[in-house]
């Protein structure tokens, strides 16, 4: 049965539906891809026009952080506790090559993490923060997983890996990391105490969700490539091959 492939008309029939399926498949891939492009942009304006609340209203220590949680704008109330500064290297910023600067604050809910801003080169030592009571207003952002590599020298790190970091900062640890975009003075809000040497550090890109739309145009696509396959399957079933006997009658049949 399978001969028939070789002959010119099925050779063709099977060149098309080729070309029908590479181009439901590359089809499906680029509504795919705009789906996850338009869904960032929705998620990125939606967390950014969220109004500006206080971190122990968003979440509380060790719970889960949640998707919506990125790019929120939260403030948080606290004192930095500077021996415990860490450096996360191998960091870049603007075409530049340097590392972050993360201190844990001490509320009266619990420790947080902030990302207080980059600073160029890889240095052996944490930049000051402001001493006394501090305000921070900033961006939530997830904790990072834990980076190979060899052992580096105190307060030199790798990332921001949270799940370490709690047997080493003391209280209970928000399971978030605040991404400084002002600190200041006092218990309230107000100008900022601009990091000496240090740049704040944008928010992250968004893993945001699909586009619900184009993600169904893009199944969509796949689907017909499948629907093409079935009855191109169906067309060679149901042909007989050219010049094939008829079947013999059976024992106890007319002729």
């Amino acid at each position: 049965m399978f001969r028939r492939l070789l002959t010119p008309r099925w050779v063709g029939m099977v060149a098309a539906l080729a070309v029908v399926v590479t181009a439901c498949v590359l089809l499906g891939l680029w509504q795919l891809g705009v789906a996850r492009d338009s869904g960032r942009l929705e998620a990125v304006a939606a967390a950014s026009s969220l109004p500006r609340a206080p971190l122990q209203r968003v979440t509380a220590p060790h719970a889960d952080f949640r998707a919506e949680f990125s790019n929120r704008p939260v403030s948080v109330t606290g004192t930095y506790a500077a021996g415990r500064s860490i450096v996360v290297v191998d960091r870049r910023l603007g075409g530049r090559e340097g590392s972050w600067v993360v201190t844990p604050l001490e509320t009266a809910g619990g420790t947080v993490a902030v990302l207080r801003g980059f600073v160029p080169g890889t240095p052996t030592s944490a930049p000051e923060p402001p001493a006394g009571v501090v305000t921070v207003t900033g961006t939530l952002g997830p904790t990072e997983s834990p980076r190979d590599g060899t052992d580096l020298p105190a307060p030199q790190v790798r990332s921001i890996d949270l799940a370490s970091l709690v047997n080493e900062w003391p209280g209970a640890l928000y399971n978030v990391v605040v991404l400084a975009s002002a600190e200041s003075e006092g218990a309230a809000p107000g100008a900022d105490l601009a990091p000496s040497g240090l740049t704040r550090v944008p928010p992250p890109e968004l893993d945001a969700p699909l586009n619900l739309r184009n993600a169904a145009y893009a199944v969509q696509w796949w689907v017909f490539a499948l629907f093409a396959i079935w009855m191109w399957w169906k067309m060679f079933r149901a042909e007989q091959p050219a010049g094939e006997p008829p079947a013999a009658p059976r024992e106890g049949t007319d002729p």
